[in-house]
C-alpha cells in the first residue's frame, strides 16, 4: 500500500492538486484525522510493509450519523476527490458513502452542522467562512464526491481483478514459511497441516498449494465430498509408497464440507494421526503472512495504480464510481458497485450450495488452478513408456523457475503415459547422448528449487549433424527448450537445418526462462520476478546502510545486458531518481542534470541520490565514468553480479512455470494449438491499442542489417514515442498477459536484433518516464517557491 501512496502524492503533486491523508482509515474520515502529504512525507516508505497512514475496521462507518460526520470533515477541508485503497468491506463503504453524498450535503447545508464544532475539529487554522456552517458556494463546490477505489487485500477475493495489492506479497511469506518447514519434514517423513488466511476466498491457500507441491488443498468454494477422510488418506497412502517422505496439506481458515461443517486443521491432523499413524504437525502461519517487505510486484503494482488514479480522478465525471483493476498486465477501470455486487455474490452462491457457480464467478484462471493442483499432486496408477518420447533441454543461463517448468511438463506426460527425457548440459550433453529419463517421482521438489538441475549453458547447436543423430537415436518426437535468448536463437537454427536433417522435423516449444527478459514473444520471461525479488532486497539493504552514512550519491548496476528491463524495474520498485539503460540516448546536458539534481536533494537534505544501471547501457557511461562525474559527493557503486539471479524461485514464476508447461504439453498434444508452425515461442504476446489520435511511426527495418547502436535506437525510441502519443492520456500501457500464445520463431525472428540480442519492441519502455515523475522534485519545488 505505501507504494501506492507515494505513487498518489508524487504523481497528483506533479500535477498540480493538492493531496490530504486520512489517517486511520474511516475513523479518521469521522474524527478528522486529515492532514496535508508533502513530497518528504513520502520519502523512504516504498519498501515497508503495511500503511504508513494507518488502517482499521471502522463499525462507526456503518451508521448513517457517523457518515454524516465523515461529510463535515471532507466539507471542512474541501476534499471532493477521493481514492479508497482497500478490500472489499473498504470498498463497499465508500460506494454507500457516495451514493449518499448528495442528500448529505443537502442535510448539512439545511442544518449547518460545523456550528460550534470548530474546537472539536481543530478548525483554528481554517478561514473564519468555514467555522460557521456550510455555505452555498461551498455546497456547489461539493455537490459531486468523485472516487476511485484500489484494491488493496491479501485474499485477493476481489472480482474483476487477476491480483490485489498485497496478494502477492501475502505469498511470499507464506512460500518462504513452508520451505523452510519442508527441510525439516523431509527429513523425518512428516505431514505438515499448513493453515493461510481468507475466510471467504480460496485464492491464497489454491496458489499456495500449486506453488509449494502440495498434496491436498482445502478451499471454501470447493467443498471436498463426504468420504474427504478416506480420500485424502488413500492419497497420502500412494504418495508414500512411490516414495514420497514429505506430506504437505494446505488448508484455508474458511474451509468446510458440503454441509458447511468446518474443516480445521486440527480435524485433518486427528484423521491422518488415527487412520495412518503418520507424524502430523500443524502451522498456523496467522498474521506473519501480512508482514514483510512488500513485494517486487505489489511495488509496481502499486507505483501503477497510484499514477492511473489521480488521472482517473482528474479526467472523472459525475458519475458512479470506478475501481482499479488488474487485468493480465492492463489496468482497467470498472464500475465500483458492479464489481462489488460479483464478489458477493460468490458468498451468495457458497451460501445456496452452488459451489460450481462460485468457481465461475471467480474466473477461469481460478478454476483452472483448481484443476492444476489436482494434476500435479495425483501420482499416476500405471507403467507409463508404451506411447511418444519428448525431451527436455535447459539452454542459456540459469534462471529460477527453469526446474518448475521441467516439473510441470514431466508429470503432466507421465499422466498421459508418455516419456519424458531430460538432457543434461545444454547441446553439448545432447551431442554427448546425455540423456536422464525424468518421472513423476523423480522431480519431486524440484517446483522450490533455483537454477537447473539438468544444467544449462549459453551455447547454440553448433553441430547440428550430431544433435539430429543423438535426437533420433533416442527417438524424441517433441523437444521442450527451456531459457533465454538462447533458447530462441537456437529454436530458428534447428528450424533451418530441418530440410537437410529428417529427425529435427518434430514439434519444438520454447519457453522464455531468463532473468534478462529478452526473449520475444513474450512480455515476462520466468524468472524475471523472482531476480527483481532478490534484487529489491539487496537495494534496500544497500540504502539503509547507505542513509547512515549522511548524503551522497549510490550508484547501483544491475543484470540484463543491453536489455534494461531489469534495471527499469528496480528503479520503479526501489524508488531510484535515475534509471540508465542502453534503450535511452544519453547527452552531456542529461549527466549534467543528474549532477544538479544530486546537488538539489544534498542542499535540501533529501537524501541519498540514487542511480540503477543496467550493466550495458552504455559501453562509455561506466560505473567509474559516473563516480568521477560526482566526485564531489559521497558515491558508492555496488554492482550486484549473478546474486540477483535469486535463490528459491518467487510465487509467481512458479505458477507462470506450471501454467507454461501445461499449455506447451497442449501444444504438443494439438499441433493445432500452435498454428501452421511447429516450432513456436510461447509466451505472453504484446497488447494492442488504438487511438483514434495517434500516428503510427512509418519505421521499416530489416533486422539482419542492425548492428549499430544509433539505428536500433532510432526504432525504438520511435516505438517509445507511438507507445507516450498513445497513453499519454490514458496512463501507462500493459500488455495483454491473461492468455497464452504459440508465436512462431519465423515470425519473431522479424522482431529480433540478434546483434545485440533484443527484441525491437520493449513493452516496459513507456514506463521509465515514470521514475523521474516519482522522484524528480526539482521543478516542483522551484514552481512552489516562485
Amino acid at each position: 500500500m505505501n507504494s501506492a501512496i507515494r505513487s498518489i502524492v508524487r504523481y497528483g503533486l506533479r500535477k498540480n492538486c493538492r493531496i490530504f491523508f486520512v489517517h486511520e482509515g474511516y475513523e479518521g474520515l469521522i474524527t478528522n484525522k486529515v492532514d496535508e502529504a508533502t513530497w518528504e512525507s513520502v520519502s523512504n516508505i516504498i519498501h515497508k510493509g503495511g500503511t504508513m497512514i494507518g488502517a482499521s475496521r471502522s463499525e462507526g462507518f456503518r451508521k448513517r450519523e457517523e457518515r454524516k460526520q465523515a461529510a463535515i470533515t471532507l466539507h471542512t477541508h474541501k476534499i471532493y476527490y477521493l481514492v479508497c485503497i482497500g478490500g472489499d468491506g473498504a470498498l463497499t463503504g465508500i460506494s454507500i458513502f457516495r451514493d449518499e453524498w448528495e442528500g448529505l450535503t443537502q442535510e448539512l447545508f439545511k442544518e449547518g452542522k460545523l456550528i460550534g464544532m470548530a474546537e472539536f475539529f481543530h478548525l483554528d487554522s481554517i478561514s473564519s467562512a468555514f467555522k460557521g456552517k456550510i455555505t452555498q458556494e461551498q455546497a456547489e463546490m461539493g455537490k459531486h464526491l468523485y472516487v476511485v477505489g484500489i484494491a488493496g487485500t491479501i485474499d485477493n477475493d476481489f472480482i474483476g481483478t487477476d491480483r490485489t495489492i498485497g496478494f502477492d506479497s501475502a505469498m511470499a511469506r507464506v512460500i518462504e514459511c513452508v520451505d523452510a518447514l519442508a527441510a525439516t519434514a523431509d527429513s523425518l517423513q512428516r505431514t505438515f497441516v499448513v493453515e493461510v488466511m481468507s475466510k471467504d476466498c480460496g485464492s491464497l491457500a489454491l496458489t499456495a498449494a500449486i506453488a509449494l507441491e502440495a498434496d491436498f488443498v482445502f478451499i471454501p468454494e470447493v467443498p471436498p465430498s463426504q468420504d474427504w477422510p478416506d480420500v485424502l488418506c488413500s492419497h497420502l497412502q500412494r504418495k508414500r509408497n512411490v516414495g514420497s517422505r514429505l506430506h504437505i496439506i494446505i488448508v484455508s481458515e474458511g474451509a468446510a464440507d458440503a454441509d458447511k461443517k468446518p474443516i480445521t486443521a486440527d480435524d485433518i491432523r486427528k484423521i491422518i494421526e488415527d487412520k495412518l499413524k503418520y507424524d502430523v504437525r500443524v502451522a498456523r502461519l496467522g498474521y506473519i503472512q501480512r508482514g514483510g517487505r512488500p513485494s517486487f510486484l505489489d511495488r509496481l503494482l502499486g507505483c501503477r495504480m497510484g499514477s492511473e488514479a489521480i488521472n482517473a480522478l482528474l479526467r472523472s465525471k459525475p458519475a458512479a464510481p470506478q475501481v482499479l483493476c488488474l487485468k493480465g498486465h492492463v489496468i482497467v477501470k470498472l464500475p465500483l458497485s458492479k464489481v462489488i455486487s460479483h464478489t458477493r455474490r460468490v458468498r451468495e452462491e457458497r451460501r445456496k450450495g452452488s459451489y460450481g457457480e462460485a468457481v465461475d464467478i471467480r474466473g477461469r484462471n481460478f478454476r483452472q488452478k483448481t484443476d492444476f493442483v489436482q494434476l500435479i499432486a495425483e501420482p499416476p496408477n500405471f507403467f507409463f513408456g508404451v506411447s511418444k518420447n519428448f525431451g527436455v533441454i535447459h539452454v542459456g543461463s540459469p534462471a529460477a523457475g527453469m526446474n518448475g517448468v521441467t516439473h510441470a511438463f514431466v508429470r503432466i506426460a507421465n499422466h498421459s503415459k508418455f516419456n519424458v527425457y531430460g538432457i543434461e548440459g545444454s547441446w553439448e550433453g545432447l551431442m554427448e547422448g546425455r540423456f536422464r529419463e525424468l518421472n513423476w517421482g523423480n522431480v519431486a521438489g524440484w517446483m522450490s528449487r533455483g537454477g537447473s538441475e539438468l544444467g544449462s549453458k549459453r551455447q547454440l547447436p553448433t553441430d547440428v549433424e550430431r544433435i539430429a543423430e543423438a535426437l533420433n537415436d533416442q527417438n524424441i518426437e517433441g523437444l521442450l527448450i527451456v531459457g533465454g535468448f538462447e533458447a530462441f536463437h537456437s529454436a530458428k537454427i534447428l528450424q533451418d537445418a530441418r530440410n537437410s536433417y529428417a529427425a529435427l522435423n518434430i514439434p519444438i516449444i520454447v519457453i522464455p526462462c531468463s532473468i534478462a527478459n529478452n526473449v520475444p514473444g513474450t512480455c515476462n520471461a520466468i524468472g524475471t520476478d523472482t531476480a527483481l525479488n532478490e534484487i529489491c532486497r539487496q537495494v534496500d539493504n544497500i540504502q539503509q546502510g547507505a542513509r547512515g552514512s549522511g548524503k551522497g550519491v549510490e550508484i547501483i548496476e544491475v543484470m540484463g545486458e543491453r536489455c534494461g528491463f531489469l534495471a527499469a524495474m528496480t528503479a520503479l520498485a526501489t524508488g531510484a531518481d535515475k534509471v540508465l539503460t542502453f534503450q535511452q540516448e544519453f547527452t552531456e546536458k542529461d549527466l549534467l542534470k543528474m549532477v544538479k539534481d544530486a546537488c538539489f536533494k544534498a542542499e535540501r537534505g533529501l537524501g541519498l541520490y540514487k542511480i540503477v544501471r543496467s550493466e550495458g547501457a552504455s559501453d562509455t557511461i561506466t560505473c567509474d565514468y559516473l563516480r568521477s562525474i560526482f566526485d564531489k559527493f559521497t558515491t558508492r557503486v555496488d554492482v550486484l553480479s549473478h546474486a540477483q539471479e535469486g535463490g528459491p524461485p518467487s510465487a509467481f514464476d512458479r505458477q507462470m512455470g506450471l501454467r507454461k508447461a501445461i499449455y506447451a504439453f497442449q501444444g504438443f498434444m494439438d499441433p493445432k494449438k500452435m498454428g501452421e508452425s511447429d516450432c513456436c515461442v510461447l509466451g505472453v504476446t504484446y497488447a494492442t491499442f488504438r487511438s483514434p489520435n495517434s500516428l503510427t511511426p512509418q519505421v521499416d527495418i530489416n533486422p539482419e542489417a542492425i548492428v549499430d547502436h544509433e539505428t536500433l535506437r532510432e526504432y525504438q525510441t520511435a516505438y517509445i514515442y507511438l507507445r507516450l502519443s498513445i497513453h499519454q492520456q490514458v496512463l501507462l500501457p500493459g500488455l495483454v498477459g491473461r492468455t497464452l500464445k504459440f508465436t512462431a520463431v519465423s515470425e519473431l525472428v522479424k522482431e529480433v536484433c540478434f546483434e545485440h540480442r533484443l527484441p525491437l519492441k520493449q513493452w516496459w519502455m513507456p514506463l521509465i518516464p515514470l521514475v523521474t515523475e516519482l522522484s524528480d522534485c526539482r521543478e516542483l519545488v522551484n514552481v512552489r517557491n516562485d
